[in-house]
């Protein structure tokens, strides 16, 4: 599963202009934009004075800011990401994890990964070996562990810092917002939005407990509250402290969606 994934991912960050990372704004970055007439008041010191010349006209190159930036990418690893319907929520989060680092990677950015412990991850094989390490730890019947105290100390420059999870516990991330820029990356499975009506063995992905359910509408709908009340804790803190999330759904194309999230960023 992780090699395919791998190469999907590899796939849409190289054959694309910039990965998930395209920017909206200008600026005095390396990539050439476009060649436009001067305005009167601009800084003289971007006239291209060879094509003014030949146009008989003063002509300014116009270039796509670089935004070269500390990006982390922590993971939330807990049971409840071994769960899904149509594929895991770890494997959602796995992802746009790849989409991220090969692109911030590729841009020369410097990546850093959390899961349980920080890694650098300079260049491609480095990042692959990352997830392959996730994808080898056992997720049932744990619970998220993570230390974000001991976090927030260790990152020491301003970072871009993103957190990967489904959030359905509560999470205090007050510090980190208060020096970085943060975003959420939440895994939903597309269950939820769903219909059932069968009986099923259900598992507590962090306690283990099994008891048996019959997913008719009243339960369903039962479950869908219990989730989005859990969510919604969250969201209204995110948005309390300018955290912005994007949830990402099992059904979802997670390269354009994560495109679309970040550009301008």
């Amino acid at each position: 599963m992780i090699d395919t994934l791998i190469i999907k991912t590899k796939r849409d960050v190289f054959s694309k202009s910039s990965g998930v990372f395209s920017s909206s704004q200008l600026g005095e970055g390396f990539d050439f934009y476009e060649m436009r007439e001067y305005n009167y008041g601009e800084d003289a010191r971007k006239i291209d004075w060879l094509v003014s010349a030949k146009l008989q006209k003063p002509y300014v190159r116009i270039y796509q800011e670089e935004k070269l930036r500390n990006i982390v990418l922590v993971f939330l690893l807990g049971g409840s990401l071994y769960f899904g319907s149509k594929r895991l929520k770890i494997e959602t989060l796995l992802e746009a994890f790849l989409l991220i680092a090969l692109s911030g990677v590729r841009m020369g950015e410097r990546v850093i990964g959390v899961a349980d412990t920080m890694q650098q991850l300079p260049n491609i094989f480095t990042v692959e070996q990352f997830v392959k390490d996730v994808t080898a730890r056992k997720l049932l019947g744990r619970s998220v562990t993570l230390d974000l105290q001991s976090l927030f100390y260790a990152i020491h420059e301003k970072s871009l810092v993103i957190f990967l999870g489904d959030f359905l516990d509560p999470i205090d991330l007050r510090l980190f917002a208060a020096k970085h820029e943060v975003i959420a990356l939440v895994a939903r499975d597309s269950i939820e939005n769903t219909s059932l009506h069968s009986a099923c063995e259900v598992v507590d992905c962090e306690s283990l407990r099994e008891r048996s359910v019959v997913f008719h509408k009243k339960t369903l709908s039962s479950y869908r509250s219990n989730i989005q009340q859990a969510l919604e804790q969250n969201f209204k803190e995110f948005q309390k402290l300018h955290i912005d999330y994007l949830e990402l759904y099992d059904t979802d194309e997670v390269f354009g969606k994560l495109a679309k999230f970040f550009i301008g960023r």
